[in-house]
């Protein structure tokens, strides 16, 4: 949410007197499997200049990176997101160190801001590169804690659903939407969310502490069904 909020800030600006498209920041997804060929061609497809009409000799590594840093250096770009960075840890330690020296190599040549996000484990990934660590500060983002900061940001979330009634939620229920959750952001938008619907559905048209404390979550809803289904052998 972070990364995307940044890449529409600093969205590509088109400048029709130049006919030149300055890209400040471009964000990126990290291959399912640290591919460096794949990677050039995520990037070539996010800039609009996919290598579909390329030779396949003109399609091969190298040539993919001389292309990719003159289109890149015309951009203008400042900053490279690379989003699911802990991919790079589906493949070898090999295959992980050579996908690492591309990053590297990417921001030293085009000297720009490199920022990486991913699940706990893409500390690890960037690790195999020392050099590369040290260029990188570390960053977590905790879970949400029963404190006031998490009862403003309900309060904020729930206002923001097109509800015609106010939501007057008591203390046991924002501990219920935190045991619920286990404090996850995306979790706790999918819970207000999936509420909100509801309410509106039923006519209510606000969310009560009954709603919160009979609701399921939807990555428990169906655990019933698939044990049965492993039971029978399905």
């Amino acid at each position: 949410m972070i990364a995307r909020n940044l890449s529409r800030k600093y969205a590509p600006d088109y400048d029709p007197a130049s006919g030149i498209t300055r890209t400040p920041l471009l964000l990126l997804q990290a291959p399912p499997a640290p591919d460096e060929r794949r990677f050039y061609l995520h990037i070539l497809a996010a800039v609009g200049a996919p290598a579909t009409a390329l030779s396949a000799r003109a399609q091969n590594v190298a040539s993919l990176e001389v292309r990719v840093i003159a289109l890149l250096r015309d951009l203008g770009l400042r900053m490279i997101m690379i989003d699911e960075v802990h991919n790079l840890l589906a493949g070898t330690h090999r295959e992980q160190r050579r996908f690492l020296n591309v990053l590297r190599y990417l921001s030293n040549e085009l000297e720009v801001s490199l920022v990486c996000l991913g699940v706990s484990e893409a500390v690890d990934a960037i690790r195999g590169d020392i050099q590369l660590a040290r260029r990188l500060d570390e960053h977590h983002l905790p879970n949400w804690r029963d404190d006031a900061e998490f009862s403003d940001m309900i309060q904020t979330l729930i206002a923001a659903m097109p509800l015609e009634k106010k939501s007057n939620l008591k203390v046991k229920s924002l501990k219920q939407i935190l045991a619920l959750t286990g404090g996850v952001t995306s979790r706790i938008f999918a819970l207000i969310k999936d509420l909100s619907i509801d309410a509106i559905g039923t006519g209510e048209e606000c969310i009560t502490d009954d709603a919160i404390a009979k609701w399921t979550p939807v990555w428990s809803r169906h655990a019933n069904s698939h044990r049965r289904l492993e039971k029978s052998g399905v």
